[in-house]
């Protein structure tokens, strides 16, 4: 069994590597907080700027260096006072004294040394500086990552998700500069490939640099058109403004309440993306990346099923067939920062909700996504207990414990189906 070791692991794209490399078998040891999933043997503490433990190394086939530190991004820039470029170099380092094979560093498709943002310029260093360590040549390896969506709604993929359904009209500023979106899974793979896989070789050498991207590049406006008739099938109006414009906005989202921060470094990032050549790294890692929009109509059509399964689970715990709209758009906004996958619940369960007592395993663990959105469910439903309202008579009371006996066989038979 191959043993890679992550950081990161708690991030948007962590999350994800975590559980697909733990489904195709591998080992997964965590460097620093860990993924809320379970999807790893053993996690580490440490964080940018640390020591490593060399027992960390262990037989660790690679590295995937996936950890970032906006904040130092912020207080620092590109300066060598950065964390991430002294801690980055620092774990290098003690990955290649103990002898493993690979390293995999996450980069972006924006580093270049002129980037507007401090990420950027940042990244761009750190690919030097990597590259540049001893023992490196063959082992480090940097994967340009361009625009990821999809999964949980995290990252520039949630604030951008959050825009386009907050307002039918959105003032924004680069909407005609080229992105080359990735969808996570996409980008989890090819990570992966670079990690385990033999290396493609380009003229006889493996390549130190691969870029992560859509070969195809859209504007950045209709990106977002797609967003938007992604996640609520209406249009938008795209407003284009300069980008100082766009920064005084990203500084007011900060002041204002009940508006989701928008991170200037991320804006910044988008006015100075530049497309890059993936088809050929792509097609060396053996990747077939699906088209934009056929990925989002599966989201739209996801999204319905997820609301479909949230009625269910409100009806179930709450005893109520019709639960307060507001408390399903609740529950789906929890849903989504949780996982963004419908459970896929059969049909008869969703219109009959009192028959997913079957599927509650009867010793609950912290990754049985069922029992997670249960539990996520009654939080909502207690939230909210007025437009509920209500309390079980002592009859209806007869009745559950009656079901209850009955449910036993089948929870012991079906339990562990959504784990």
């Amino acid at each position: 069994m191959l043993r890679l070791l992550v950081t990161g692991a708690s991030g948007y794209i962590g999350r994800r590597f975590c559980e697909v490399a733990a489904e195709r078998g591998c080992e997964v040891i965590v460097l620093g907080p860990a993924p809320s999933t379970g999807k790893f043997s053993h996690a580490f503490a440490w964080r940018l700027g640390d020591e490593p433990r060399p027992e960390a190394f262990a037989g660790i086939a690679a590295v995937i260096h996936l950890a970032h530190s906006w904040a130092s991004d912020a207080q620092n820039g590109a300066s060598s006072a950065n964390v991430n470029l002294s801690g980055s170099e620092r774990l290098a380092r003690v990955a290649f004294a103990n002898n493993v094979p690979r390293f995999v560093f996450a980069s972006t498709t924006s580093a270049r040394s002129q980037a507007l943002n401090a990420y950027g310029r940042v990244k761009y260093a750190l690919e030097e500086r990597l590259l540049a360590v001893p023992h490196a040549a063959g082992r480090m390896i940097c994967a340009r990552i361009g625009l990821v969506y999809g999964g949980p709604e995290e990252g520039l993929y949630g604030q951008l998700s959050k825009l386009v359904r907050f307002t039918p009209i959105l003032p924004m500023t680069g909407l005609d500069r080229k992105v080359q979106p990735i969808y996570i899974d996409e980008v989890v793979a090819a990570l992966l490939s670079l990690a385990i896989d033999p290396l493609p070789r380009r003229d006889g050498v493996s390549a130190a640099t691969y870029v992560l991207a859509g070969p195809e590049t859209i504007t950045f406006g209709n990106w977002l058109r797609m967003l938007r008739r992604a996640h609520t099938g209406k249009r938008i109006l795209l407003l284009p403004i300069p980008l100082w414009m766009a920064l005084f906005a990203c500084d007011l989202t900060r002041l204002l309440p009940f508006i989701s921060t928008v991170n200037r470094e991320r804006v910044l990032g988008l006015a100075s993306t530049e497309p890059m050549d993936a088809a050929l790294d792509l097609a060396a890692l053996h990747l077939d990346i699906d088209p934009p929009m056929k990925r989002l109509n599966l989201l739209r059509s996801d999204r319905r099923r997820i609301i479909v399964e949230a009625i269910a689970m409100l009806a179930y715990v709450s005893g109520k067939q019709a639960p307060p709209r507001a408390a399903v758009a609740r529950l789906v906004r929890g849903i989504e920062r949780q996982d963004a996958q419908p459970l896929g619940l059969p049909r008869v369960v969703t219109k009959c909700p009192a028959l997913l007592r079957a599927f509650e395993p009867l010793w609950p663990s912290v990754d049985h996504r069922l029992t997670q959105r249960l539990h996520l469910a009654v939080m909502v439903v207690e939230s909210m207990r007025e437009q509920f309202g209500g309390r079980s008579n002592i009859g209806s009371l007869f009745g559950q414990a009656a079901l209850e006996a009955m449910a036993v066989p089948f929870r012991l038979l079906l339990g562990q189906r959504y784990t």
